[in-house]
Parts: C-alpha cells; sequence; structure tokens
C-alpha cells in the first residue's frame, strides 16, 4: 500500500509541474447589408457578402488559428527531455451581417435569421475551443522522449494533426448542417 501512495504522490508531483494554459480571444466583426425596397432579404444579404465561395454565398463566416509555445527541459537523469509548460492560443472571428432597412417585413426576418445565423457561427467556435483544448491537453500529456529535438517534432506534429482534424471536421459540420439551413439559418426569395 506505501508503494502505491507513493507512485501516485511521484505522479501527481510530476504533473503539478508542468503548466498548461489556453487563452482565447474571440472578435465579432459586422459588415452593412442595406435592403432596398422591392428586394428580398437574401438578395440584400447576397449582394453584400463577403466570404463568397464559387457561385455560393456565405452570410455568416468564422476563421480562427490555434497557436501553442511551450517549454521544455531535459529530466533530472539528463536522460530525456520534457515538456515543462504549454500555452495554447486560440483567435476567432465571426463576422455577421448588419441590417440596414425601412421595411418592418424585412427587419422582422432578418432578426428571425441572425441568431439561427449565430448559432451556425458559434458552431464552428466550438470546433476550434474543443481542438485548442486537445492540443492543449494532448501536448501536456506527452510523455519525456530522448532528446528535445525529438520532443520538438512531435508536439508540433501533434498540434498541426489536431488542427488539420478540427478543420475537416468544421467542414463535415458544413455538410451536416447544409450551412446552418438544419439550425433555421435559411432565407428563400
Amino acid at each position: 500500500m506505501k508503494i502505491n501512495k507513493l507512485i501516485l504522490l511521484s505522479l501527481l508531483a510530476g504533473t503539478a509541474l508542468a503548466r498548461a494554459e489556453v487563452t482565447e480571444t474571440v472578435n465579432y466583426v459586422k459588415y452593412p447589408v442595406r435592403h432596398e425596397a422591392g428586394t428580398s432579404l437574401l438578395k440584400a444579404l447576397d449582394a453584400a457578402s463577403i466570404h463568397p465561395e464559387g457561385d455560393k454565398k456565405h452570410h455568416g463566416h468564422t476563421s480562427w488559428d490555434i497557436q501553442w509555445r511551450y517549454t521544455y527541459d531535459k529530466t533530472s537523469d539528463l536522460r530525456t527531455c520534457k515538456v515543462k509548460s504549454i500555452i495554447v492560443t486560440l483567435k476567432a472571428t465571426i463576422t455577421l451581417p448588419e441590417l440596414s432597412s425601412k421595411d418592418d417585413k424585412v427587419i422582422a426576418q432578418f432578426n428571425n435569421y441572425l441568431p439561427a445565423l449565430k448559432k451556425h457561427e458559434l458552431g464552428h467556435l466550438q470546433i476550434a475551443q474543443e481542438a485548442a483544448k486537445k492540443i492543449d491537453q494532448g501536448l501536456l500529456a506527452q510523455a519525456a522522449l530522448p532528446s528535445c529535438d525529438i520532443l520538438k517534432t512531435v508536439l508540433n506534429a501533434q498540434g498541426m494533426a489536431l488542427t488539420e482534424e478540427a478543420k475537416t471536421q468544421s467542414v463535415q459540420y458544413d455538410a451536416q448542417t447544409r450551412y446552418g439551413k438544419t439550425q433555421g439559418a435559411y432565407l428563400s426569395d
């Protein structure tokens, strides 16, 4: 029993020495949409869309970037290199429309549409947040390796793989939600 306690204490001491931290910055950007009498809200949004993708217009957009920094040190026996601290930074920008219209019906339609569009974009943000957390936890949990050069290579490869996985999830999310249509972010003429 005494040996188990010593092992547990040594494991806890080892993890207590390593630090991890995720910092997050989310900016909201609005782009102007002018609605003219006689046109639909959809046409006004399509005309103002700042993120066209081929012939497809997107009324909202979420971009994000995850970066990681780490410190490492040789272990006490100088035979291996281990992670000392991890700082993961997530910077995201959510771009949404801001309507200018004198038509009360169009304003009401927009006020129903915008929360669904925002919900969809927040789904993209959530994917990025989960990726940042996975990177933070994964890099911190990395076992000591024979050299610091190998450790750096492994840490960066893990971070890049998790970032690419999140980008793939974001594309799948758009396909599953039909770019927010299944979440209510849908307009027709």
